[in-house]
């Protein structure tokens, strides 16, 4: 059985604007569990240099993995805020329990710029 822990706001995807901006509706409270909240850096590669000198670039890759309450389903893009730091949902898995109710959604998230 999944408990949540915490409280973020859930901010869902509305549309896009005349310049293709993302629009939101207005946050919603939303509790939740975290499972991992993992930063790392990998090796990418530097178009110009990468023929002659085998040139590389450090991007850092922020990833979090969260677990949502079944009443509130989550979809892609929409935004998710928590510890102060705003999140864009990239992938959905609804998880059930053994006798197949529902129990919570995983959630991948991606760091956004502010």
């Amino acid at each position: 059985m999944f408990r949540p822990n915490q409280t973020g706001r859930l901010h869902r995807l509305e549309g896009r604007d005349i310049y293709s901006r993302p629009t939101y509706a207005d946050p919603i409270d939303c509790p939740f569990a975290p499972v991992s909240l993992s930063v790392k850096t990998d090796k990418t590669n530097v178009r110009a240099d990468s023929s002659a000198s085998r040139g590389s670039a450090d991007e850092l890759i922020a990833r979090t993995r969260i677990l949502i309450i079944p009443q509130i389903k989550p979809n892609f893009d929409d935004l998710f805020d928590f510890d102060g730091t705003h999140y864009r949902i990239v992938a959905i898995h609804p998880r059930y329990t053994i006798t197949g109710e529902m129990d919570h959604y995983e959630a991948d998230l991606e760091v956004q710029p502010q």
